[in-house]
């Protein structure tokens, strides 16, 4: 017989295969690794669910370490598959104009962007069962609807502005000027990366620095003057730098143009919906045997979440969430060995206050039919940085008196290739 216990080895094939399909590009969205709904139906984190910020990465999460071996895949299709041949930072946002000339974003925009795809496996021991259980899930949530203020809708359109308007130090504006001309496009934002490490991209833009340093610097005929070398040597006596080398110049300019590719990768993150209502599917297969080939108990859960974010700045807020969560769970046990199904509802809510890369939270959920049971959890998650992060959790979980919750977790984003946008 084919032992279940293989398959966590087929999730990291899987993330070597798609790792070596493309390198890696710059990733400033990050999951959330408590929502994701695979493990979530399996009650292994928080019970709210919102949809990831991930422009496109593949996310692995890790709950209590590798020593479990349990562990979920999350992607989200948007940046993997070409719903358009151009992609720009307006058609992402939703940001349209009615027949008034008003503009405002598509409250359904996350259908699209937002919505994301998770697979877990888990060894965990369930209520009846004297032993752990070895269990798959598959998960799907996405943003049903969101709503912006007057307020929030013109920072994001600064932001794209910002975008359209390019590097900001008149050197690289005039460089940029000088390798369009040439018929280079402007690099995306996969070559942030790629340029300490393309031979190939390097040397093309070092090439084209060391052609536009020659030719501002040439020597002038009075007869014919070059206007672009003018202006190019203008900028370089302002700035005190008629000495510049072709690396100064690429390295300025890859900041300077990285930096405005980062204040769009952020803006989704920072700036945040006035109201948001999230959702999410999933379904889990119990293997009785803790076998592949034997009988299956299974699990579906579904659930709603609605988002009112109060904004104390562009990086901090107070979250109130509003949780409905419906579960048709076979995963029980009598006392004769025989698996049964029960059917209930869960409902309560959750605060949460985001810090920038620190989020403390406290969920409480009642769960309807007989008894009083309830699930009350808090969560501590911090960012280590763009790709990392921490989850930390302790609480009373449904639906045993004495079923307390500890949770210590890992989410890594894996970074599976460039996605550009255009203007």
């Amino acid at each position: 017989m084919i032992k279940i216990k293989c398959i966590p080895f087929l999730f990291f094939f899987g993330c070597s295969i798609l790792l070596a399909q493309q390198k890696a590009s710059i990733n400033d969205f990050n999951f959330e690794s408590t929502t994701n709904p695979a493990f979530t139906l399996l009650d292994e984190t928080p019970t709210q669910i919102n949809t990831p910020d991930n422009l496109k990465a593949l996310g692995l999460y890790l709950s209590n370490g590798f020593s479990n071996t349990n562990l979920a895949l999350e992607v989200n299709p948007y940046w993997l598959i070409d719903f358009e041949t151009e992609r720009s930072y307006e058609k992402y946002r939703g940001i349209k104009t009615n027949e008034k000339n008003k503009t405002y974003i598509d409250p359904f925009i996350g259908l699209k962007t937002n919505s994301s795809f998770s697979m877990g496996y888990i060894d965990k021991k369930f209520e009846g069962f004297a032993e752990e259980k070895k269990v798959l899930a598959i998960g799907y949530r996405t943003t049903i609807l969101k709503f912006y203020n007057a307020d929030r809708l013109k920072k994001i359109q600064n932001t794209i502005q910002e975008i359209d308007n390019g590097v900001a130090s008149p050197l690289n504006k005039l460089f940029e000027e000088y390798f369009i001309a040439e018929g280079i496009n402007i690099p995306g934002s996969g070559s942030c990366s790629a340029i300490d490490t393309d031979q190939a991209l390097s040397d093309k833009f070092h090439g084209l620095a060391k052609d536009f340093i020659d030719r501002v610097l040439a020597t002038q005929d009075s007869d014919d003057i070059d206007p672009f070398a003018e202006r190019g040597k203008n900028i370089l006596m302002s700035i005190n730098k008629l000495n510049i080398t072709k690396e100064e110049l690429v390295s300025g300019y890859f900041k300077d143009r990285c930096e405005n590719i980062k204040n769009f990768v952020n803006n989704p993150k920072t700036i945040k919906p006035i109201f948001r209502l999230d959702g999410a599917i999933g379904h889990s297969l119990l293997f009785k045997e803790n076998e592949i080939n034997s009988s299956t108990a299974n699990r579906f859960g579904a659930w709603l979440t609605a988002d009112v974010a109060v904004k104390f700045n562009d990086e901090n807020y107070l979250h109130f969430y509003g949780i409905g969560k419906y579960v048709d769970d076979g995963f029980n046990i009598n006392s004769g060995g025989q698996y049964f199904k029960e059917h209930f509802w869960d409902y309560g809510g959750k605060v949460e206050l985001e810090l920038n890369k620190l989020k403390f939270s406290y969920e409480y959920l009642e769960r309807s039919g007989d008894g009083d049971e309830f699930r009350s959890v808090g969560n501590i998650t911090y960012q280590v940085n763009k790709k990392i992060s921490i989850t930390g959790g302790f609480g009373k979980d449904f639906p045993q008196d004495d079923n307390l919750v500890t949770l210590l977790g890992i989410n890594w984003g894996l970074n599976l290739g460039e996605s550009l946008f255009s203007k």
